[in-house]
């Protein structure tokens, strides 16, 4: 074909469509495949320091998550054995104001085989962090590509960049990408005190590291709120090396916490043990009532059994809650499916209602089934549950580092303190802190500002112990 008919074909269109065809470009991520060298990477590690803030313990429900200095951190992402590893140096910032103890710790997390697990340094296994952990490998620049290839991601234009979504099992994800650079992935995970809780990453200052091109900013979120800040020093590609998951964690993946131990206080006040966290029960005239609702649903629906075992036909009336921190609060939500009115600090409450709104697809629990909306009685300083022989007394315990609406139980009949987190007595065996906890300086002072004849005290973390031990632990016996 000469150049006459080439010019006249083209006029006519006889070979525009042969021509595109043969120079149209691949769909974006497949270019974008070639481009990131994904077939190349089967694992990828990074260095980096910081900040991370801890979900779930805010200092107060309408306040940030906690913040904490992050150095010598190292993410290990295993596409190819969908295994992820993190380890890193974590420091508490003291925020002005608030008095906390000294927090300090190396973190040590994995996840892999289905299973998720830290080092404490033996191995524990920690089942509520799978999705998280998973997510971290798969939200990742590189993983987030590699996913959404294996998992017929819909792509469409979005302005100068693109918009990919798709399905990871049963979660949702959705990401964002501009001139060949991942710049945002959102998905969720589940919460037992937020339900379906948003996650995002967001990557910038994108730059080469020996032929590979990665963000040296990494910004998370969860729940609308910063989770880690981190700068990226160093990137390495193919270095992963296999690990196992450890024998106790794979004999025990998901340890149950249905164990409840009963003890006796005194007469119809029962400590709920068997866990990492307790409950105290109390018989009024009018009902029971349960003192915390700790870790989730599980753990509450086995307290509930075991509280009608016990006192069969009395019905549960309260439960009361010490504080907004999801340890402690995570079971509420199965008590209000039951119809059972909780007690919490007016700020607590604000918080739950708003809270408990949030969707539940991920885990639909007995109340989001129940459709039941919860009841609630506050109070700002103090609330008192009369009863001829066990009444309650509920104060909020001033100017704790720990939570700003926070409330300690006190039963004036047995001489009981019930507390969560201000005293946490230290493990029998175990060398006590250097420096006294402040937290535990402040339960004293409320406890004195409030003239409380306390005997014992009850802990929801740890065994029951006189009131000497806390002046002890104090240093006032000497």
């Amino acid at each position: 074909m000469n150049k006459g008919m080439v010019l006249a074909a083209l006029a006519a269109g006889s070979l525009l469509p042969s021509m595109a065809s043969a120079y149209k470009k691949p769909p974006p991520l497949v270019a974008l495949r070639a481009e990131m060298r994904l077939d190349q990477i089967q694992s990828l590690e990074f260095e980096a320091h910081g900040k991370y803030f801890q979900f779930t313990q805010a200092p107060a429900p309408d306040l940030p998550w906690p913040p904490f200095t992050v150095d010598g951190y190292v993410a290990t992402l295993d596409y190819a054995r969908d295994a992820v590893h993190a380890k890193y140096h974590r420091v508490q910032v003291q925020e002005p104001g608030r008095e906390r103890p000294h927090a300090e710790a190396t973190m040590d997390q994995y996840a892999a085989s289905g299973m998720s697990w830290n080092l404490a340094p033996a191995p524990t296994a920690i089942p509520s962090n799978l999705a998280e952990r998973s997510a971290e490998l798969w939200a990742s620049p590189h993983g987030f590509v590699k996913a959404a290839l294996a998992n017929h991601a819909k792509v469409e234009g979005d302005g100068d960049g693109y918009r990919v979504t798709f399905r990871f099992g049963a979660y949702p994800f959705e990401g964002r990408i501009r001139r060949g650079e991942v710049e945002y992935v959102r998905t969720i995970m589940d919460s037992a005190v937020l339900g379906d809780t948003p996650i995002e990453w967001r990557y910038t200052e994108y730059r080469d590291f020996d032929g590979v091109r990665f963000p040296t900013h990494i910004a998370r979120r969860v729940a609308g709120l910063p989770w880690y800040e981190l700068d990226v020093s160093a990137v390495r590609i193919n270095t992963a090396t296999p690990f196992s998951v450890p024998a106790e964690v794979a004999a025990d993946p998901k340890p149950s916490m249905s164990e409840v131990e009963v003890s006796e206080l005194a007469p119809g006040v029962h400590r709920f043990g068997g866990g990492s966290h307790n409950s105290v029960v109390i018989e009024q005239k009018g009902g029971i009532v349960v003192i915390e609702a700790p870790l989730g649903e599980e753990r509450s629906v086995a307290v509930m059994a075991r509280v009608r075992t016990m006192f069969p036909g009395r019905p549960i009336q309260r439960v009361i809650n010490t504080h907004a921190h999801f340890d402690h609060a995570g079971g509420l939500r199965a008590y209000v499916a039951e119809g059972v009115t909780v007690v919490t600090h007016v700020r607590n409450a604000a918080y739950y209602q708003k809270a408990w709104r949030q969707p539940r697809t991920l885990n639909p629990d007995a109340l989001s089934k129940a459709r039941r909306a919860p009841r609630f009685e506050t109070f700002t300083d103090q609330l008192v549950l009369p009863d001829p022989e066990r009444p309650i007394e509920i104060h909020r315990i001033e100017g704790s580092g720990h939570h700003d609406a926070f409330a300690m139980i006190y039963l004036p009949a047995q001489k009981i303190l019930v507390e969560a987190d201000a005293w946490t007595p230290t493990v029998p065996g175990a060398t006590p802190p250097a420096v006294v906890n402040p937290l535990w300086i402040n339960l004293y002072r409320n406890i004195e500002r409030l003239d409380l004849d306390v005997g014992r005290i009850a802990p929801l973390h740890g065994a029951v112990q006189d009131m000497n031990a806390l002046r002890v632990a104090l240093r006032l016996d000497r």
